[in-house]
């Protein structure tokens, strides 16, 4: 209740208010003496809109408490810019400008496009920029090898095209969400927002998965394709396995999710839940396979350094449970498509191309443009269903090899933080777990390197390699 009104509310009316008083100079004792019919004004109606006055007035004073963090303090303004990234990669990737244009089956459209993430990146950019500018650049130094290798061969060899200009500025994104990653992680390490934006992104995935289940699709997908996902979940994305490889990130997050309280660790393992769920909605065998080896190697990990808890035995039971629940859709793929379909074909096209432009390859995002020419099945908009030998093809091997240093490099680093210096944070022990599963979906499909996708592989893995390094100055190994 609101206290001190002068005139609408019982407290400031002396009517009910009884006359006795205390002696001592104590303040007199108010017993309330209302009738039936004045105590119908503090009905159940009243008392609503008193709490919904009670909660707007709280939402302001919460509204203002952020303005005034985002105004006084630069990390704040960092971590409200990561979760903003976060949300348009995971939940709204919409083209803005041009809102429609042609399909392209490539790592970029066919025209270079202005999305809601690019929009957010240049936002986070500025502001990680203003706070810590060396951090940027010193992330941002991994690479220069490779943004000078595609600078090069962009004059010397590759075409002007749209298409060739769209794919130059998606891998240079790549590298600029990298290093926000990198140089965000910092600002972000006590709250982890990061971790629980993607945490949301999960529930929110799942949320839209269910409703379309239910007959009310937030997405609604046309075409040849709609028959190609029949049955399968998409969420907000286009294509279950674009939905299912966002997932995998989302669990990966889940699992290094801050558990200092009971509360925490219920949203951890439940949000891992629902990744699980969700992957199986997707039905796609090689996330799935990708998934159930992140947590089986993690929980391996933490038997073999000694942090074995009993709480483990949730993510085996939620492990197997997913299993368990994917086995008849898992039955009925392999049953229809026991040799991966075409894969095999477009694998000798891929080595047949790699093997005629081995230094400069075809260019970047031209794989399906180039190589279509000379087999029609990719003219169809089918490219090699391997990332790492897609990117090979467009870039040279030498251009590839570059372009995964960084990730390779991050690898490394969590590998090293594991094994030799035994490090406390958790964070490189998921990311060493989630490796396997990383390798086999970009060995098994091209969508690593596609739009927002391969952009959220640039941020988790750049955020991970910046948190798994902060471990080591924290345990007293290596430098920040």
């Amino acid at each position: 209740m609101f206290t001190g009104a002068a005139h609408d509310h019982p407290q400031g009316d002396r009517r009910h208010t009884s006359a006795t008083r205390i002696s001592g100079g104590q303040e007199p004792t108010r017993t309330p003496v209302a009738s039936a019919r004045e105590a119908g004004a503090t009905g159940p109606g009243r008392v609503g809109r008193l709490q919904a006055l009670r909660s707007a007035s709280r939402l302001s004073r919460g509204g203002r408490t952020l303005a005034a963090g985002l105004r006084s303090d630069p990390d704040q303004r960092v971590v409200a810019a990561l979760a903003l990234l976060v949300a348009t990669l995971g939940l709204m990737p919409v083209a803005l400008v041009p809102a429609d244009s042609a399909i392209y089956a490539g790592v970029a459209t066919g025209t270079p496009t202005l999305y809601t993430y690019t929009v957010a990146i240049a936002v986070v950019l500025v502001v990680v920029a203003m706070r810590t500018p060396r951090r940027l650049g010193r992330s941002l130094f991994l690479w220069v090898p490779f943004l000078i290798w595609m600078a090069v061969f962009a004059v010397l060899s590759w075409d002007a095209s749209p298409r060739t200009v769209s794919g130059l500025l998606h891998l240079s994104l790549a590298a600029v969400v990298f290093a926000i990653g990198a140089a965000a992680e910092r600002a972000d390490r006590r709250h982890s927002i990061l971790l629980w934006a993607f945490a949301a992104v999960a529930w929110i995935q799942l949320l839209a998965s269910i409703a379309a289940i239910a007959g009310f699709p937030l997405r609604r997908i046309s075409g040849q394709q709609a028959l190609d996902v029949l049955g399968r979940a998409t969420g907000l994305t286009s294509h279950p396995g674009e939905l299912a490889k966002l997932l995998f990130f989302c669990g990966l997050c889940a699992l290094t999710l801050p558990q200092r309280a009971v509360r925490d660790r219920w949203v951890a393992w439940t949000t891992l839940g629902a990744v699980l769920v969700g992957v199986s909605l997707t039905q796609s065998r090689t996330v799935l396979a990708a998934v159930v080896s992140m947590v089986v190697i993690l929980v391996l990990l933490e038997f073999v350094t000694g942090r074995w808890q009993k709480r483990y035995f949730i993510v085996l039971g939620l492990t197997a449970l997913l299993a368990l629940v994917s086995l008849p859709w898992l039955i009925e793929r392999f049953t229809a498509d026991p040799g991966g379909g075409s894969r095999q074909h477009l694998l000798g096209v891929a080595w047949t191309v790699i093997r005629d432009n081995p230094w400069t390859g075809v260019g970047p995002n031209s794989y399906v443009a180039v190589v279509g020419t000379i087999d029609p099945l990719t003219a169809s908009g089918v490219p090699v269903h391997n990332a790492f030998l897609l990117s090979a093809a467009e870039l040279g091997i030498l251009g590839a090899v570059l372009l995964w240093l960084p990730f390779a490099r991050t690898a490394t680093v969590a590998v090293r933080a594991v094994f030799r210096t035994r490090t406390p944070e958790l964070a490189p022990r998921v990311l060493v777990s989630a490796l396997p599963g990383l390798v086999l979906i970009g060995m098994t499909g091209w969508g690593l390197m596609q739009g927002p996708y391969f952009l959220t592989l640039a941020l988790v893995t750049g955020y991970f390699l910046a948190r798994t390094r902060s471990g080591g100055v924290a345990s007293g190994d290596g430098r920040d």
